[in-house]
Parts: structure tokens; C-alpha cells; sequence
């Protein structure tokens, strides 16, 4: 058992239990849709081979190991900014699926230690290959923050955004203000320094984009060109 420091995002597709529960929707448009979303997490999962993944049904829970130097040098923030692309991708998914279409999606960030273990894997038939599994705060509550302003998109705790440093402009970064709740076995003083990526938003409402070609990319693609035509 090892002791790392994580980023842990937990993303769901809001109203999704009710979504497929009404009456007016047909396994023709469940089906589709649901394909698609797979598809949108799958192709997460290839590019990130580096990532710890997990598909919680309507959402999924992903986490990266972070050394002490890596917290400091941005490597935060680009792995916020592959959230960002998936966010864009289920935008679409949602944007394709024929009415009436899920309400929409959400993802909470949260930083912290969690314990690592290497487990045996319950899909190998044999019983002998092991893969790592992560267990403490961090996991629980990025999960739980979930219940806390749905209708905001992306809600991340103080820290993380502090360990942003250069970075918060990009995400747009902004005070939650007042939370809707406060979850059970959740520190008040972790739900109430929540802040919102206001990107998070923006990739949502864009309307035309790229599956594999986020808003963060296109960010810091546009920084990089200015720098270039200045004299």
C-alpha cells in the first residue's frame, strides 16, 4: 500500500436515472445515445494510458498521480484541460440525441492523498492479474460534490485552483458563492471554498467544435501564435 497525492474528477450525466424513466422515451433514442457516450469515454481511455478510469454507468471517475514537481509546473492544468475535451465530446452526444435529451452534464475536481493498493482484477477469469485501486477522502467527496449546484457544470475545491496559479484565466475561475447543500460526510469548509471553471460552461454552449480538439488546446494554440507574430 503507497500513499499518493491525486486530482480526482468525477463526471455524470445530470438527470440521467430520470431521463430514462420517462414514458416518451423510447430504446431508440436510449440506445443511441448511450452508445455514443461510451464512445466519447472510450476514446478518453485511449489517450490517456496514464490515467486511472473508472465508468460509474451514466458517468465515470477518473484520477492522476501527481508528484510534488508536477504540481508546481502545470501539469494540473493540462489534465483538467482533457476534461474539457470530454465535456465538449458529451456535449455533443447530447446535442445529437433526439428529443426529449438528457438535462445535461456535470464534473467535480478534487486534490488530496488517497491510498494506493494493487487488488486482483474480478473481470480476469483466472484470478491473477492484479490493478491498482485508490481509497480515501478525495475519491468519496469528488463524488458527493456532485449533489452540490447541479446545475453548475464544473465545481472545483479551493486547492486545486490555488495549484492552477498562472492557469486560473484560462478556466475562468470564480467563487461559487453560497452552495445548494452540504453533503453527507463532506468538510463544510471544503463545499463552502468551491470555485466554478466557467470554461467548463463555455465548451458546453460552443456550438461548433471538434470532439478531439478542445477549448484549453485551442487557448493555448491561440496564445502561442500571438507570441509568434510579435515583432
Amino acid at each position: 500500500m503507497e500513499r499518493k497525492w491525486v486530482v480526482v474528477a468525477c463526471g455524470d450525466i445530470r438527470g440521467f436515472g430520470a431521463w430514462t424513466y420517462r414514458a416518451v422515451n423510447s430504446p431508440e433514442v436510449k440506445e443511441p445515445f448511450i452508445s455514443r457516450f461510451y464512445r466519447t469515454m472510450e476514446s478518453y481511455v485511449r489517450r490517456h494510458t496514464d490515467y486511472h478510469f473508472k465508468y460509474l454507468g451514466d458517468g465515470f471517475m477518473t484520477l492522476r498521480e501527481f508528484t510534488v514537481e508536477e504540481r508546481r509546473n502545470g501539469a494540473i492544468a493540462k489534465f483538467i484541460g482533457t476534461l474539457l475535451r470530454i465535456t465538449n465530446g458529451v456535449r455533443q452526444d447530447i446535442a445529437e440525441c433526439d428529443y426529449p435529451s438528457p438535462d445535461g452534464f456535470r464534473i467535480r475536481f478534487m486534490d488530496g492523498h488517497a491510498y494506493k493498493l494493487m487488488v486482483l482484477d474480478p473481470n480476469d477469469p483466472a484470478r491473477k492479474r492484479t490493478i491498482p485501486e485508490y481509497v480515501e477522502y478525495p475519491l468519496n467527496t469528488a463524488q458527493r460534490l456532485l449533489e452540490v449546484n447541479p446545475d453548475e457544470i464544473c465545481l472545483a475545491t479551493e486547492g486545486i485552483v490555488k495549484r492552477l496559479r498562472r492557469h486560473r484565466s484560462v478556466f475562468r475561475v470564480r467563487p461559487l458563492g453560497k452552495p445548494s447543500c452540504y453533503p453527507k460526510g463532506v468538510n463544510r469548509e471544503d463545499v463552502d471554498g468551491l470555485w466554478v471553471l466557467e470554461s467548463f460552461r463555455k465548451a458546453f454552449q460552443r456550438k461548433t467544435s471538434h470532439r478531439d480538439n478542445g477549448p484549453l488546446g485551442d487557448v493555448f494554440r491561440t496564445k502561442q501564435k500571438r507570441k509568434k507574430e510579435r515583432p
